[in-house]
């Protein structure tokens, strides 16, 4: 288990707290391992998301048979947000 050392106080607005507090109980947690959860996503290390990229791009290489239609911005946005 990580030992927990610092203290963080953020404000919130009423919508983004009701948005937090519905987060922790869809996941049966607190609301601060909800919030320690989304910065592990939105913050990750940046080597597994350079790497989710590049199997996002591989996989959905030009020849394979998507052509013209395919979007590398749409791609790299989906590996970055998973």
């Amino acid at each position: 288990m990580t030992v927990l050392e610092r203290r963080l106080q953020i404000l919130l607005d009423p919508a983004q707290y009701e948005r937090l507090e519905a987060e922790a109980r869809r996941r049966s947690q607190s609301v601060g391992a909800t919030v320690r959860a989304a910065i592990d996503c939105f913050l990750g290390n940046d080597a597994d998301r350079r790497d989710n990229a590049r199997r996002s791009l591989l996989a959905h290489a030009p020849d394979a048979g998507l052509g013209e239609e395919f979007d590398k911005e749409a791609a790299l946005t989906d590996a970055f947000h998973r």
